[in-house]
């Protein structure tokens, strides 16, 4: 037991997550939601030629230079997701709450046109903007012939039992201290205790925390026709992922085993920076276009996991001793594609607008990168990156908000998003576009604004809890997110 324990030791130290850094961390952390003020959320995110609101900051920066006054504004945020997962047949489902500010921030406006140069007003801000929630939880169960115990096995192959802690300490190892697998001196391979016959599987998955972005920006204002403006963002995330999985035979005829519970849990920290150039113009005073650029975000994230096991045999459950648990570390870096979006607003009159974005994400251009890709022998992540080609492509997102005055000082809103998935058509992952819609009023005086959004989010994906070249493996999820939104800003 004390050779088993330096190995683990050694693990911790020199080897990264078995399961690895891959495709799916680079989407995570690449794709944004339409988090921001109760007005930007209203319209669905739709707000690229529009300006003079703070989530703006977070699609183009000019935005900001629409601020003619100075202006401080906070917003909170209240969600509700339900997720239903469909696996062989059998429903589940699972619900999550949070409550958590969506936006804050600080426009300090300064009026040029004493300059006498066409510069009218400059507009310093400092703003935080949530991008992301990845509060959630995700549940499934059913049958099915093929057991997580099958991967561990397969994983082990070759690898001879006094170096299995060693290799493998996450998954083989762990099974095969707690007598889940058997290992054959003729085949040099790991057998499941578990018989032929199908296992009911039940994984519960629970996700938390959040990519939020605070933004450095300066913008002006030339002779009410252009404006221009740059930030510099600095993201932040927190991700922590736990699940339990837990497999029991249903014939356990001639069986020792009889079920077995593998946990696993991870924390993600880390930030990145980005740069994002806007402009906006007024051709008419009906009309205003858009055209912001947001460069890719170098993000440096450290993982930190563990995973444990126990199975129940016929005579007893069998465990991991607390202090053969094993822990991993590792440090890396994750850069997103850069995006692209293209705005347009009509005016009508002066009671109401129309805008549409339109964003293009190149996510199969997301990398992973060593923590220092400089050093000699540093991991190239060569085989994940081909992954991240292979599996996404191009895609381009539309949002169309509008905005009326109904009666003096108080508005009436509504928008709608459409985006497609990320995936490649022949990946096999649903291609149904994930919707947004939205709705929200408002009222403001000159001292004052209040506003108050509701916006739902349907999402369909799959998930594949290991092998995904089995479609029996698949799980398929419907989600709903109700965002309700509360903002309310001061005039300066």
């Amino acid at each position: 037991m004390l050779k088993k324990l330096i190995q683990l030791i050694l693990v911790v130290l020199i080897v990264p997550m078995l399961w690895g850094q891959n495709e799916r961390d680079v989407l995570r952390y690449s794709t944004t939601g339409l988090f921001g003020s109760a007005r930007f959320e209203a319209m669905a995110g739709a707000f690229g030629a529009l300006g003079a609101d703070m989530s703006v900051a977070q699609i183009n920066p000019a935005g900001i230079g629409r601020y003619s006054r100075s202006d401080a504004a906070l917003s909170f945020n209240n969600t509700t997701i339900s997720t239903v997962g469909n696996y062989n047949g059998t429903q589940s489902s699972a619900q999550e709450n949070s409550f958590v500010i969506n936006s804050a921030g600080i426009v300090i406006t300064t009026d040029l046109s004493g300059e006498n140069r066409g510069r009218k007003y400059g507009q310093f801000s400092l703003i935080y903007n949530r991008l992301k929630n990845f509060n959630k939880i995700e549940q499934y169960e059913g049958q099915n012939f093929y057991s997580l115990l099958d991967v561990f096995a397969q994983m082990g192959s070759g690898i001879h039992p006094d170096f299995i802690y060693n290799s493998r300490p996450f998954t083989t190892g762990l099974a095969y201290d707690v007598f889940a697998l058997d290992y054959n001196n003729t085949t040099d391979e790991y057998e499941s205790r578990l018989t032929s016959g199908d296992m009911y599987h039940n994984r519960k998955t629970t996700k938390s925390g959040n990519m939020g972005e605070f933004t450095i920006g300066y913008s002006e204002n030339y002779m009410n026709q252009l404006y221009y403006g740059l930030n510099i963002g600095i993201r932040s995330v927190k991700y922590n992922e736990s699940y339990n999985h837990q497999e029991r035979l249903l014939d356990t005829s001639d069986v020792t085993l009889r079920h077995f519970n593998y946990l696993y849990d991870q924390q993600t920290r880390g930030v990145g920076v980005n740069l994002k150039l806007g402009i906006l113009y007024l051709p008419t005073q009906q009309w205003r276009l858009g055209l912001a650029y947001e460069s890719p975000t170098i993000m440096a994230l450290t993982d930190e996991w563990t995973s444990d096991m126990t199975a129940m045999h016929k005579d007893g459950l069998k465990y991991i001793e607390s202090q053969y648990v094993p822990t991993g570390e590792y440090a890396y870096q994750v850069k997103t594609p850069m995006k692209l979006r293209g705005s347009a607003a009509y005016i009508i009159g002066l009671r109401g607008a129309i805008n549409v974005d339109v964003e293009m994400a190149r996510y199969g251009r997301g990398l992973l990168r060593a923590e220092d890709p400089t050093l000699t022998g540093a991991y190239s992540f060569s085989v994940e990156n081909q992954e991240v080609e292979n599996q996404f492509r191009t895609v381009l997102n539309t949002r169309i908000g509008i905005e009326y005055m109904v009666v003096r000082d108080f508005y009436l809103r509504g928008g709608y998003g459409l985006l497609p998935q990320p995936y490649k058509r022949d990946v096999g992952h649903t291609m149904r576009p994930n919707q947004t819609y939205a709705i929200g009023l408002g009222w403001e005086n000159d001292l004052l604004r209040i506003d108050l959004s509701y916006r739902n989010t349907q999402r369909e994906y799959d998930y594949f809890a290991f092998d995904p070249s089995k479609p029996e493996n698949r799980t398929s999820y419907e989600s709903v997110a109700n965002h309700v939104v509360f903002s309310f800003s001061l005039k300066m």
